[in-house]
């Protein structure tokens, strides 16, 4: 079993223990999570503390079910375990760059907030135009 992080520990333990200390990734990712054969999308099969040769021992990461609509993954903690998801390192990265893709594809928007051209006013005349100039 896999030390909880410092900070959290309960939080991240209530993550953990309802997602069974497994990976809660099914497809998010873009891996299909599925067994040869099988057609349905399964769960990725990564469990807390399992260690793996490439990486060592896998600590799964408790973060926002929709981290879209969430906000910041820095606000994970302030979140309830049942808006929180287990997901393995591989799992987290992925949907962490799919999520960076898709915000460097939305157009950019217009700071509508600062637009002032609606209240720009015509001067009346030379002498007011060259104060409003400078």
């Amino acid at each position: 079993m896999t030390r909880p992080p410092l900070v959290g520990a309960a939080l991240w333990n209530a993550v953990m223990k309802r997602a069974g200390d497994r990976c809660e990734c099914r497809g998010a990712c873009g891996k299909k999570h599925s067994a040869p054969g099988q057609r349905t999308q399964g769960r990725c099969d990564l469990e807390n503390g399992k260690h793996i040769s490439k990486r060592g021992e896998v600590v799964l990461i408790a973060m926002p079910r929709d981290p879209v609509n969430e906000g910041d993954f820095v606000t994970a903690a302030s979140l309830p375990a049942r808006r929180l998801a287990a997901m393995c390192p591989d799992c987290y990265d992925a949907v962490c760059r799919k999520i960076a893709r898709a915000i460097k594809q939305l157009p950019p928007q217009d700071d509508e907030l600062f637009a002032a051209d609606e209240f720009r006013v015509d001067p009346a005349s030379k002498k007011q135009a060259d104060v409003g100039a400078a």
